[in-house]
């Protein structure tokens, strides 16, 4: 059997609760809201779910060096993008709010520009910009390589995180099965990314092999992972009982622990 008939049924498996995936976001909070599945399971979005230790009490030794390293979320797992206000970082607060306004300017649209209040704000930073000698169309073209520059970086992963060994709550999505033996799967922060959830960044997409396997029961059902972490560019062939999809994922993962999340 193919990986992809493999995965298929898998996703029948959790027919029940795939009709009805919508992950809740908890913006903010250091708990993760949850909802119930129709089966009655909890679902959690972990995006912003940091380890602790005294979580997981069948988790493999760490000494204290490794858990400096933990990622403390998913969001850890994001590249640092570089300030849009780089170019004007070491302009005086007047200037500065001058090159803020014609920024707004440019990125507001007509009805905005119209505005009479608007308009003598921009003539007046205008003229204090001249006056200084600031080369606006050379700061404003710096700034757009930065935006290009962090669209370029934005999905990828971040270099610090490499090489790391580090310990994140999320979700399965099975990739090789085996009965309900999953050994290969993608590793998600939200419950039915891939599958009837607009796919996750790439960045917060972990392709994980796990040769001894876990017992796989529902996409709704969350675990600890823990492993040393690298970078891997991979797109994966999602099959689920409605479609499928190509799910490109930024990080790979040899997982050493793979075990039911407890909250």
């Amino acid at each position: 059997m193919t990986s992809n008939l493999i995965a298929l049924v898998a996703f029948v498996f959790a027919f029940a609760d795939v009709t009805a995936a919508q992950a809740e976001v908890a913006q903010g909070s250091p708990e993760p809201a949850a909802q119930t599945s129709p089966s009655g399971a909890k679902r959690f979005d972990m995006s912003r779910r940091a380890h602790d230790f005294t979580y997981a009490s069948n988790s493999t030794v760490l000494d204290g060096f490794i858990q400096k390293q933990v990622a403390d979320s998913w969001l850890d797992l994001k590249p640092t993008l570089k300030s849009l206000e780089a170019p004007f970082e070491t302009l005086p607060d007047p200037l500065l709010n001058a090159m803020r306004t014609q920024v707004r300017w440019r990125t507001s649209g007509s009805s905005t520009r119209s505005d009479p209040d608007f308009i003598k704000e921009y003539n007046a930073a205008t003229g204090v910009l001249a006056a200084n000698e600031v080369d606006v169309e050379k700061l404003m073209l710096e700034r757009r390589k930065i935006i290009a520059q962090n669209s370029s970086i934005g999905r990828g992963p971040n270099l610090e995180k490499l090489g790391t060994t580090i310990k994140l709550p999320g979700y399965i999505v099975p990739l090789a099965l085996s009965g309900r033996v999953v050994t290969e799967f993608l590793f998600v922060p939200v419950a039915g990314s891939c599958v009837h959830t607009p796919s996750q960044p790439p960045n917060q997409i972990i392709h994980v092999d796990y040769p001894g396997g876990v017992e796989f029961k529902s996409i709704f059902e969350a675990f600890w992972i823990e492993g040393e972490l690298l970078a891997e560019s991979r797109v994966s062939d999602v099959v689920f009982y409605d479609g499928q999809s190509n799910v490109e994922s930024a990080y790979k993962l040899n997982a050493n622990l793979v075990e039911v999340f407890a909250p």
